[in-house]
């Protein structure tokens, strides 16, 4: 059976030893990359990596674990490495390159590190003929900045070469170090690995995406090198050592890993043209901008790239030189964009809408489709997708998308995805932590869904349907609905569905960035943010709900209108200051008459005879009068009432409107402490749904009219 021993080391005893940040999660992957290829894996991490620890694994573990010659076993290290100038000298005359355990004290390496003689002298007594170490660590090289060693006696100069693995024995034994005897091998806390483990993970990704069952030695050394290299631009560059014969052996690979995102994700499919796929994505990106994340926007949609259209239009931006998703799709693909590789850059497009960045909330980064004028190279391209994309293409062209992203600053990305047949749109769905199916209350549409799942199915094993929401679109009516769809959330499990109404001139307002969706109560988005909520809860336990705007956020920004405008808030008081009064002078009137009917009724009431009745007005018309009257005076009182918190409402949001950090203060209070009118909670958010009413209509008015146009997706 194989055998591997892994080893991570993140903090040291010794404080003069410094801490590292990805060692332990390097040891953790691998290890489980290991287990799930077949592996037996012993792991040891931090504190429990201790010198006595490492050394009984290499001495006694290993050796009655390994009892077959022809049984891999491979040991990986991600720590600290060191080298001892003082005495280096002459490597002949003592040890001067160690490996770190958890308890070294540097100033006694010889009693407290391994030197790596020592460790090969350890692995040379291993019956095994097919022996892969694996070292992300500083040998030699001094220590800097995210480096994994350093060099004792070094006075900040680089270690001189040493050549302690040469002196090998055996057969089939193999050493790959992450750096050469000069370099330094360094951390990348942005991807959470060293460099050269994440190259390592990214080789083995390959070769299961491949669907190869095992892996060549020499191959995958030398393609970690390559890859190394080149991300790290020749700075370091993996070392290898091996002994005389054998060196061409393999390894057994792990079953293909699903594939995610590096960030949380919010993917859209349409069941097909016209559904309002990109306009849904569109808000969505729009949504996590206002609760502060800068948004990576890859619109992954080639063949029509209406979200790209859509965000240059708005923002009044041109994808000029640009690379572009389909860019990025050309570098595995036979088919030659015309512009020179050389000639493009790696920006993305700020299409930041202007009420964001006035209230000064995260960034839209819009990686484009295409270029208008690759019309011919995208034909082409999208047929080839069709024909010859495979899996593991697929992930690397998304991967290199959103390390663009991540490179200048997105925490999060909204893939608007192409037609539900692209292997791209596949693989992007299935990854994102929220895949949405976007669908339209039309015949067909329900079995234009289940091409989608079945699709899904038979691309990604193990795929989870239940994972897709899907989301009827711009619903016409709840007859259309219920007749192409049925009864929302009914059905057979992962069936159930959310729908969106369709209102004209909502979408119209949405398309011309009209005030009621820059200030944030409007009707279509209250609605869609409700279901990104619900799916996040369904699909991830609410691990992203802080991503997405809270009330407070939608609330505020209109809120703070208010503060840039005294005078339209002090003239919306006088007027409800007049309006009560007239209701006022109504509500005195109304006692009036509902007294003197009653009076009169009273007067019919206690008269002994009709002889003696002294009612001044016929008993029909008193009842009649008072009835009448009643429920007027109780609608003026209630209208006194609603009045009364309306313009509490106001004055409250006017004085707490200083600041943002006082009105979020207000607006937190609970709804059981404060005033009473806080207390009602449909009351007082009824007063602040008329209070944002009135803004809209004195925004509107500020606001000059617009063509609406059409969204395509």
């Amino acid at each position: 059976m194989p055998q591997s021993l892994v080893i991570g080391i993140d903090r040291y005893a010794a404080p003069q030893i410094p801490a590292l940040t990805c060692a332990v999660n390097d040891a953790e992957v691998v290890s489980q990359r290991l287990e799930s290829a077949g592996f037996e894996v012993v792991t040891l991490t931090n504190d429990g990596a201790t010198r006595r620890e490492i050394y009984r694994e290499l001495e006694v573990g290993l050796n009655q674990r390994a009892t077959d010659e022809d049984d891999p076993v491979l040991i990986y290290w991600s720590g600290h490495g060191m080298s001892d100038l003082r005495a280096s000298a002459d490597s002949d005359k003592g040890w001067s390159t160690f490996l770190l355990p958890f308890d070294t004290d540097i100033d006694q390496p010889l009693a407290s590190a391994l030197p790596v003689q020592q460790v090969w002298a350890l692995l040379n007594r291993l019956r095994t003929r097919r022996l892969l170490v694996m070292l992300d660590t500083c040998f030699s090289g001094a220590f800097a900045g995210d480096g994994r060693g350093f060099a004792v006696g070094a006075k900040g100069a680089a270690a001189v070469t040493t050549d302690d693995f040469l002196r090998m024995e055996g057969h089939g034994r193999i050493v790959v170090s992450a750096c050469g005897p000069d370099e330094v091998a360094r951390e990348n806390p942005r991807r959470g690995h060293g460099n050269f483990t994440h190259a390592l993970l990214s080789v083995l990704d390959r070769g299961i995406d491949s669907g190869a069952g095992d892996a060549r030695v020499s191959s995958l050394i030398s393609d970690v090198r390559d890859l190394v290299r080149r991300d790290t631009r020749g700075s370091q560059t993996p070392s290898l050592h091996h002994a005389a014969q054998g060196t061409d052996w393999s390894i057994p690979l792990p079953p293909p890993a699903p594939y995610q995102p590096p960030m949380p994700s919010w993917a859209f499919v349409g069941t097909s043209g016209g559904v309002g796929k990109t306009t849904l994505a569109m808000m969505t990106a729009e949504l996590l901008a206002e609760s502060g994340n800068n948004v990576l926007y890859l619109d992954a949609d080639i063949a029509q790239h209406g979200g790209t259209s859509e965000w240059c239009q708005r923002a009044h931006r041109d994808v000029g030189r640009i690379r572009t998703f389909a860019d990025h799709v050309a570098a595995h693909s036979r088919s030659k964009i015309r512009t020179p590789s050389r000639q493009l850059h790696d920006g993305l497009l700020d299409v930041t809408p202007d009420y964001l960045k006035r209230f000064d909330c995260g960034r839209i980064m819009l990686l484009p489709a295409a270029r208008v004028s690759d019309k011919l190279f995208v034909f082409d391209l999208v047929a080839e997708i069709k024909d010859r994309r495979s899996n593991v293409a697929c992930r690397q062209i998304l991967d290199s998308a959103f390390d663009r992203g991540i490179r200048q600053g997105a925490t999060c990305v909204v893939i608007d995805c192409g037609a539900q047949f692209d292997p791209l749109a596949i693989n992007s769905l299935t990854a994102a932590h929220h895949p949405f199916i976007v669908a339209a209350a039309r015949a067909g549409a329900k079995d234009q869904r289940e091409t989608i799942l079945s699709n899904c199915t038979e691309t990604v094993e193990d795929f989870n349907r239940l994972r897709v929401e899907t989301v009827v679109n711009r619903v016409p009516s709840l007859e259309a609905l219920t007749k192409h769809w049925g009864q929302p959330g009914y059905g057979a499990p992962g069936m159930s569905f959310h729908w969106v109404p369709f209102d004209r001139k909502l979408f119209q307002d949405w398309e011309e960035g009209r005030p009621n969706f820059e200030l944030g109560y409007d009707e279509l988005s209250q609605t869609w943010h409700g279901i990104l909520v619900t799916s996040d809860r369904n699909s991830c336990d609410g691990l992203h709900r802080d991503l997405l705007p809270s009330e407070w956020d939608r609330f505020s920004k209109w809120a703070l209108w208010l503060t840039t405008n005294p005078g339209w808030a002090e003239l919306e008081k006088g007027r409800l200051r007049r309006l009560g009064r007239r209701v006022g002078i109504a509500l005195t009137v109304w006692l009036a008459l509902l007294g003197t009917a009653l009076t009169s009724v009273l007067m019919h009431a206690t008269a002994p005879s009709d002889k003696d009745d002294a009612g001044f007005l016929p008993q029909w018309l008193a009842v009649s009068l008072l009835t009448v009257a009643a429920l007027f005076l109780l609608g003026n009182c209630l209208g006194m009432l609603m009045l009364r918190r309306r313009r509490r409402v106001l004055g409250e949001v006017m004085k707490h409107s200083v600041s943002a950090a006082e009105l979020k203060k207000w607006f937190a209070v609970p709804l059981t402490e404060g005033p009473w009118w806080k207390i009602w909670q449909s009351s007082r958010r009824a007063a602040i749904e008329w209070l944002h009413g009135r803004v809209v209509a004195a925004r509107e008015s500020q606001m000059p009219s617009g063509t609406a146009h059409e969204v395509r997706g």
